[in-house]
């Protein structure tokens, strides 16, 4: 069956599913009385709707039902990682903090991740120490992290070339005029360009994976700052692998970002 007439017949079947999971045939009365368990419905729908799915992809969709439970029992004793990298506003602070205070989390530790400079680590952490008691947060375990702007491992950035090589544009082959062909024809791929351009931050979250992997590894919950993409600077392939290769193999991760409106209060 061509490609578009399976997509149309998946969409209808898809709409026919959330009629039926409607209470009133479809017609919603308000924003919330739409049923409970359509959502989880039409997730395992729309990975199946062609058919059983492939073993590697059961297996995927078995683990993400896992995950999703995950949460919502009691969490074993354990830690909560925070990785503070830019300031925010306090909201990547102040959200794992709430989460500690929360019956299902209290048997959790809060541990600070802040990065710093080299011979100024010790000034660093009670320069953090004495924020986190003005901001009435409990929590004395704070690592300064003095070496994330070292260049990644040549190990690592080879899994993350890896990663990216089906979407490279790879216009370097060629000619100026056959370069700006691929370009047009392929306008959503990496360029070597574009590659050359972000190559600093590229390696910082390369780079900030292998940190995480040296003191995270066995949190409960890891919540790191997620990495700035300016509006039409970048393209969508290149940020989606900055935080595929930021949270690659870990812990499950939170990727939180404030809009710099301070949410955290000194005491008055």
């Amino acid at each position: 069956m061509p490609l578009k007439k399976e997509m149309m017949r998946a969409a209808k079947e898809q709409r026919e599913l959330e009629k039926e999971t409607m209470p009133n045939g479809g017609k919603p009365k308000g924003l919330f009385r739409k049923s409970r368990n359509s959502s989880q419905q039409v997730l395992t729908t729309r990975v199946s709707v062609c058919g059983p799915p492939p073993a590697q992809v059961a297996k995927m969709n078995e683990r993400l039902t896992e995950a999703g439970h995950q949460f919502k029992k009691k969490q074993p004793k354990g830690t909560i990682d925070v990785w503070w990298l830019f300031d925010d506003g306090g909201l990547t602070l102040l959200l794992p903090y709430i989460l500690t205070t929360r019956k299902k989390w209290k048997d959790s530790k809060l541990r600070i991740f802040i990065a710093g400079q080299p011979g100024r680590s010790e000034l660093d952490k009670e320069e953090m120490k004495s924020l986190l008691q003005k901001f009435r947060i409990n929590c004395s375990d704070i690592t300064v992290v003095d070496d994330i702007h070292v260049p990644p491992r040549s190990e690592s950035s080879r899994k993350f070339e890896e990663m990216i090589e089906p979407f490279r544009l790879r216009e370097g082959s060629g000619d100026s005029v056959q370069a700006a062909a691929m370009r047009k024809q392929n306008p959503w791929k990496i360029t070597d360009e574009e590659l050359s351009s972000f190559e600093e931050k590229t390696n910082l979250q390369i780079r900030l994976n292998e940190l995480l992997q040296e003191h995270s590894k066995l949190a409960t919950l890891i919540v790191v700052s997620m990495p700035i993409a300016r509006k039409e600077s970048i393209s969508d392939f290149l940020y989606m692998a900055w935080l595929d290769i930021l949270t690659k193999d870990l812990p499950p991760t939170l990727l939180m970002r404030g809009n710099h409106k301070s949410v955290l209060t000194f005491y008055s």
